[in-house]
């Protein structure tokens, strides 16, 4: 059992929660879309990346490579990256251009097709992690 320790510990995790966020960034998007015509409705947006490079920052490391070095840095903790929807205020010229719901489908579109060529970014290098698992595994290539 402590060979998944060593295998799982390192960037997947952090991939995981990319994927996790990516897929609630997609889900807050469509319910800003759904809700352009509410009347009041204030828009959403998920905080990720800001946590994920903070967890990155900390993480950086020398390699140990021997018992006697002395390692630098923290290990980073999976748990701390965690994506969080929050209200942000309307900017004062969008408070104009969006109407009554404050959403501007111009830019809701746009972080749309940002955050679905992100996810399929973070899905490839979760997929590649795995094929060369196997690679190494079987020996194939």
């Amino acid at each position: 059992m402590i060979y998944r320790q060593y295998l799982f510990r390192g960037e997947l995790p952090l991939l995981n929660r990319g994927l996790d966020a990516y897929a609630l960034r997609q889900k807050t998007i469509a319910s800003n879309i759904a809700n352009a015509t509410t009347p009041g409705y204030t828009p959403k947006s998920v905080k990720f990346e800001q946590f994920f490079n903070d967890a990155v920052d900390t993480a950086e490391k020398g390699v140990v490579t021997n018992d006697k070095d002395i390692p630098i840095g923290e290990e980073p903790q999976d748990s701390e990256v965690e994506a969080k929807v929050q209200t942000l205020p309307v900017p004062e010229p969008e408070l104009y251009f969006s109407g009554d719901s404050h959403v501007n489908i111009d830019k809701e579109m746009a972080e749309l097709a940002q955050n679905q060529i992100r996810y399929r970014f973070a899905a490839r290098a979760v997929h590649s992690y795995f094929q060369d698992m196997q690679n190494a595994i079987t020996g194939l290539k």
